[in-house]
């Protein structure tokens, strides 16, 4: 039996469909106009449509004054705008992922499989995960939206700019800080400034060799470092937990490191 490739597959982010549901009654709308405009983008192989009211009206089968209070509500949100060419007006939609990026989602089911397909060898790829978790704007935008902050774009781009290659703990409390507060926007402070920073790139030897810090969080009253090769969860706080474990990199090439180790990891085992 083979499997249809899927062929150009529509795709929706979660996060968008939180923001239809919030419309209530006009969820279905939203979904339906939107995917209809999607639709046509992938048509005429553009992220700017020929879609009029009128061509809408029929092709949905909808009332006028429905298409125009749904395509509304789109503008309102800043998923799309109309740009005027000519005589013609055209819909514009902000966000459409890439077919790459599809590929990346929808990982084997965009290719047909075959019973007995050679399998085709993996070559692995070296992957970055990126530091800022996207559930904290995804609660930054919902804040936003639920209490009717408007933002565009650039918003987004100045957002996203800002959490760019900080510390997870640090965005967590610049975020949530700001929501408590009822602020318009999140401040982070300077690197420089920043308690959590100073510690990336540092390893500790414990039961394990925790090589290099790439990242610091904060959940339950637990902190969560993410290292090289590992990653633990304590309540111990960096600045105690480097203290008494912490090592630069270039001590392991020192003689007095291993005493130093040693006589750590014998405390670490006294405490247990």
């Amino acid at each position: 039996m083979e499997l249809e490739p899927i062929e150009n597959p529509i795709v929706i982010h979660p996060h968008l469909l939180q923001r239809f549901l919030k419309h209530g009654k006009d969820y279905a709308n939203l979904l339906a106009l939107y995917s209809f405009y999607l639709y046509h983008a992938q048509l005429q192989k553009t992220n700017q449509p020929l879609a009029t009211d009128e061509f809408t009206r029929k092709g949905m089968n909808w009332a006028m004054d429905r298409v125009k209070k749904t395509k509304k509500l789109l503008k309102e949100m800043n998923l799309i705008e109309v740009v005027q060419k000519e005589k013609y007006y055209y819909v514009h939609l902000f966000f459409i992922y890439t077919k790459k990026k599809i590929g990346e989602i929808l990982g084997n089911a965009t290719t047909s499989h075959k019973k007995n397909a050679t399998p085709k060898k993996e070559t692995k790829e070296a992957t970055t995960e990126p530091k800022n978790e996207p559930t904290l704007l995804n609660s930054w935008l919902l804040y936003c939206d639920k209490n009717a902050i408007k933002y565009s774009k650039n918003n987004l781009k100045y957002w996203n700019k800002k959490l760019e290659n900080r510390v997870t703990i640090d965005q967590q409390e610049a975020i949530y800080n700001a929501i408590k507060k009822g602020w318009k926007d999140f401040y982070l402070v300077a690197i420089k400034d920043s308690k959590y920073h100073k510690f990336l790139g540092k390893s500790l030897m414990m039961e394990k060799d925790c090589d290099t810090l790439i990242d610091i969080a904060f959940k339950e009253n637990r902190f969560i470092y993410r290292f090289k090769n590992i990653k633990i969860t304590t309540t111990e706080p960096p600045s105690k937990l480097f203290e008494r474990y912490g090592y630069e990199k270039n001590e392991v090439k020192t003689a007095p490191m291993v005493s130093r180790v040693q006589r750590r990891i014998l405390g670490l085992i006294q405490r247990f």
